[in-house]
């Protein structure tokens, strides 16, 4: 983690800039800062006798702009470095094959997904028989996320887009009826923490608006409980064409799977086979506020069926202006963001533009709602 040890500084006036990065207002330990419109906080921490000054997790700034905006606070505060390791820091260079949440999802070829690919066995065989079309990898995990890069680099694979994110929620930012097919593989059961799940109604569903007609979800898995439970989920559609196997050979394998086989386990298939054409998706996101009463912002959690909403902290900027620390979204991969609330409230970095934070959003505003004066 890049950061400085230091002392002796002198009190700084917000706002200000110095060499294209601007401090625009400090809150508790927080330095809001902005750099080419990107805006974020880094953090001056008091110790005994010295000073802290290190990254936030939340804002997450690339690190060219966290050692510039170190180092312009340093020449503004006038302060002594006891010590550094910042001069080291460098950018990770862009990797080509992977791409985030944020970026533009909609690609001209036909799209495969596979969802917790882990070694990546089966996606870079997915690639290499379908080279026409676009195949998207999901994975958290970033050992796995890594080897796979590193495959396609060596194997000149260039047909593959990696995503480390929540493929539940990356379902909801493709176009509908693009997806030729979607590829669950072995996922945790979760049976302890089922709404943890990949497989699910909303997932389900999601999958068939995002399938071209005949396109299909294909769910692999050891689990004799996931199969009953994923079985009785798709069986919730009024309508629907499943297929099921049991002890099916594919044309690939993966380790895992190799050795399951050897201690003789079952392994089930479910094909469901989308039969609809689905509506385009509507992408009418707006995350703007009207008016907040901060005053209605307290500390406990508020839980809702796909989505969760808490406060974390709330600080007085200035006079006009609040700061609230939040967690909000999906259960699957909530967003940790900040509001500066005031005359004109509004999010400190937009949450990213998916659904389920949408709806999250306007619950937001119920809650924090307040009455206009005119």
């Amino acid at each position: 983690m890049p950061h400085l040890f230091i002392k002796d500084l002198k009190e700084i006036k917000y706002p200000t800039e110095k060499n294209g990065v601007k401090f625009l207002f400090k809150v508790d330990d927080l330095i809001a800062c902005e750099i080419e419109n990107r805006k974020f906080f880094i953090s001056l921490q008091e110790r005994k006798d010295k000073y802290l000054l290190k990254y936030d997790k939340v804002t997450r700034p690339i690190s060219s702009y966290l050692k510039r905006a170190y180092t312009e606070f340093l020449a503004l505060s006038k302060a002594e470095i006891l010590s550094s390791n910042i001069d080291g820091i460098k950018d990770k260079q862009p990797n080509k094959y992977l791409i985030t949440i944020d970026d533009n999802l909609k690609f001209n070829n036909s799209i495969i997904v596979e969802i917790g690919f882990g070694s990546g066995r089966h996606l870079l065989h997915l690639a290499k028989k379908y080279p026409d079309k676009i195949i998207i990898g999901i994975e958290i995990h970033k050992p796995s996320i890594e080897q796979v890069l590193k495959r396609c680099e060596n194997e000149n694979i260039t047909n593959i887009r990696v995503i480390d994110y929540d493929g539940r929620l990356v379902l909801s930012k493709l176009d509908s009826n693009k997806v030729h097919s979607i590829y669950v593989h072995f996922p945790v059961p979760w049976d302890k923490k089922p709404h943890r799940r990949v497989i699910s109604e909303y997932f389900i569903n999601e999958s068939i608006r995002v399938l071209e007609k005949d396109g299909f979800l294909h769910l692999r898995t050891d689990s004799d409980n996931y199969f009953e439970y994923s079985f009785n989920e798709f069986m919730k559609l009024q309508k629907n064409e499943l297929k099921l196997y049991k002890n099916r050979d594919l044309e690939v394998s993966s380790k895992y799977e190799d050795r399951w086989k050897k201690q003789n386990k079952n392994i089930y298939d479910i094909y469901m086979i989308n039969n609809t054409i689905s509506d385009e998706l509507n992408e009418n996101f707006d995350f703007s506020f009207e008016c907040l009463d901060i005053n209605k912002a307290d500390t406990k959690a508020y839980i809702f069926d796909d989505f969760v909403i808490h406060f974390e902290k709330i600080a007085k900027i200035n006079d006009k202006q609040t700061l609230i620390k939040l967690t909000m979204g999906a259960f699957e991969r909530p967003e940790h963001l900040y509001i500066i609330a005031g005359k004109k409230s509004e999010y400190f970095n937009m949450p990213v533009f998916h659904k389920i934070n949408q709806k999250a959003h306007n619950k937001l505003k119920e809650i924090l709602s307040c009455q206009i004066q005119k």
